[in-house]
């Protein structure tokens, strides 16, 4: 079983499911649910793995409660009345089940000085290999007493608590059509649902387009503004003389002087051009929101948008550097290929789809993403990312035999441009970049202090320890693996152009481009910046939200630069668009 996004769970969601694992744990299934591939959330007794992600999610737990309860000066008892209250009312039940079971144990362990490793070693079948640790061993003191019976004595109360917390999580399935046996199966039946399928969740009329915003909604693809007419959705090529949106651009009606349709009128010869990435987590743009872990900046509000979150697979597409459509705010800058396309020619609005998924290798690809992908032949013509940055030498194993051989990538990216070519629209475009040398992340961080509160060197090391890293490979001290890794990168990277050389493809050009993470890094420090700032702080693993701007920037130019023609003459109606319609619908 891969490893590559539990990350996922393990952190974000620790708060209020770090005793889930335990009702997944009879299961032998290894198959990963797609939507957090990798995660493990089915593990069999005996896998290495097996009890990891729910050790780590009570060590980081007890460390966060450990530290609030200094920052806010307040009593743990009084802290753990309050916490749940900061989360949406969806997970309060469950985080109500955590604290009545485990919170008395805790607070007495913590009243007598033991850490947060000890204390989950101490909590029955919380942590099975009990010589992984994320904080230094304590030093012994006359108030340590290192007995645990304490912990012990709360086992017998367990199923009665269980049971209670069951029966207020049937309420909500009642009433949200979700069936469950235990207090944590609401989430797991959610994930389920955008498991192995990246089609929207909610989709009226079958054409992949949704007025839903998350679960694969139009947080990844543009609005559907028709969702019980299959013909009418973003990009779609229909009749000049249709006064209706067709393509949801936003654009309707007849010009009264020329009996045109104002989309014959403003866009019939524009070049009309949609953006579509297919790829993994960085495409998709993982974040997990960095104060969900930085005590000082818990509380209150802080976990409001957690159900947000977790339905768009703790992705944020909208602010990606390919389809991010959002506004910047004084908080975070928006950049991407999509929004420049748009600003180039308004007649593109709310053309994109973000086909991105946690884990995901080349196989992964070919054999699930790429089928999720909503374009017709008879459609505008796209320009489309495929990258595929690290899955293929990242993976949760202690093992460089699970990276991807060259000859397996060959065959998985050259089947996957094949069946592109038999969909897309005749005058696309494709953009494949190259992996990623992974050891930036090591190099850059190891020495560095996590948000947690010890080094990155200590989290990579611990979660290595557990079995559930998302990149055993790159996230190693072990500078001989992380060069295999970097190797491996290379070797995969250098088939994209055997792939592109040995085929010919009737519908796109294509163009193979090297990832740009060490030439944005270069560029970033030599203007005064430092490496570590283009890094997501939480997993220390993902490139974060100014690092997808300047990614944004790199491949925005280098398309100005080498290919012009892709991206069509700037639209002289434009501000008569902005004048007649405003943001043409938004999205």
């Amino acid at each position: 079983m891969t490893h590559k996004s539990a990350i996922v769970l393990l952190i974000s969601l620790s708060l209020v499911l770090l005793f889930a694992s335990s009702s997944c744990v009879a299961a032998t299934t290894t198959k990963p649910f797609g939507g957090f591939s990798g995660f493990p959330f089915r593990q069999a007794p005996g896998d290495p793995n097996y009890g990891g992600t729910k050790c780590a999610g009570c060590t980081i737990v007890v460390s966060l409660l450990e530290q609030l309860t200094g920052i806010r000066n307040q009593p743990m008892g009084k802290l753990l009345d309050e916490v749940c209250t900061w989360f949406p009312k969806e997970f309060q039940p469950t985080c109500k089940w955590v604290v009545n079971t485990y919170g008395e144990a805790v607070i007495k362990m913590i009243i007598n000085k033991e850490t947060a490793d000890d204390i989950c070693n101490a909590l029955p079948d919380m942590c099975l290999n009990k010589e992984c640790r994320l904080f230094p061993p304590p030093k012994a003191t006359a108030t340590r007493s290192n007995k645990y019976n304490d912990a012990e004595e709360y086992t017998t109360q367990l199923n009665e608590m269980r049971q209670n917390i069951i029966m207020k999580q049937k309420q909500f399935a009642a009433m949200n059509n979700i069936n469950v046996d235990e207090p944590w199966d609401w989430i797991k039946a959610l994930l389920e649902r955008f498991a192995n399928i990246h089609d929207p969740d909610e989709d009226l009329d079958g054409d992949k387009y949704s007025m839903q915003e998350t679960m694969r909604g139009w947080s990844w693809r543009g609005r559907d503004c028709n969702d019980v007419d299959k013909t009418v959705y973003p990009g779609a090529r229909g009749s000049l003389s249709n006064t209706a949106d067709y393509n949801c651009n936003g654009i309707t009606g007849k010009d009264p002087k020329t009996g045109r349709t104002y989309k014959d009128l403003f866009c019939s010869n524009s070049s009309q051009m949609g953006i579509v990435v297919v790829g993994d987590s960085v495409g998709a743009h993982f974040s997990v929101p960095p104060a969900y872990l930085t005590a000082s900046e818990i509380g209150n509000g802080t976990y409001s948008d957690l159900l947000y979150v977790l339905l768009n697979e703790f992705d944020w597409p909208e602010r990606s550097a390919t389809t991010g459509f959002e506004n910047s705010t004084k908080d975070y800058q928006v950049e991407s290929l999509y929004l420049n396309l748009r600003q180039r020619n308004l007649c593109n609005h709310r053309d994109y789809q973000n086909l991105g998924v946690n884990g995901a290798r080349v196989n992964d690809i070919n054999s699930t993403n790429i089928r999720a992908l909503a374009r017709r032949p008879s459609d505008e013509p796209v320009i489309l990312l495929y990258e595929a940055v690290g899955n293929d030498v990242c993976n949760g194993h202690h093992d460089l035999g699970r990276m991807t051989t060259p000859e397996q990538f060959y065959i998985d990216v050259q089947a996957a441009l094949l069946f592109l070519d038999s969909v897309l629209p005749k005058g696309s475009h494709v953009v494949v970049t190259g992996l990623v040398d992974g050891r930036i992340l090591w190099d850059t961080l190891y020495n560095r202090t996590h948000p947690i509160g010890v080094s990155y060197e200590s989290v990579y090391n611990y979660l290595n320890c557990l079995y559930i890293s998302p990149c055993w490979v790159w996230l190693n001290e072990n500078e001989t693996i992380r060069d295999a890794g970097s190797t491996r990168a290379a070797q995969l990277s250098q088939v994209y152009s055997q792939v592109i050389g040995n085929n010919t493809f009737k519908n796109f050009d294509i163009q193979y481009y090297p990832f740009p993470m060490n030439a944005i890094i270069d560029q970033w420090v030599k203007d005064g910046g430092q490496a570590w700032q283009l890094i997501e702080p939480i997993d220390g693993f993902h490139p974060n939200q100014i690092s997808n701007v300047l990614w944004a920037k790199y491949f925005w130019a280098s398309l100005q630069k080498d290919h012009p023609d892709w991206l069509g003459p700037i639209n002289p109606y434009n501000a008569q668009i902005v004048q007649m319609f405003g943001d043409q619908g938004g999205y």
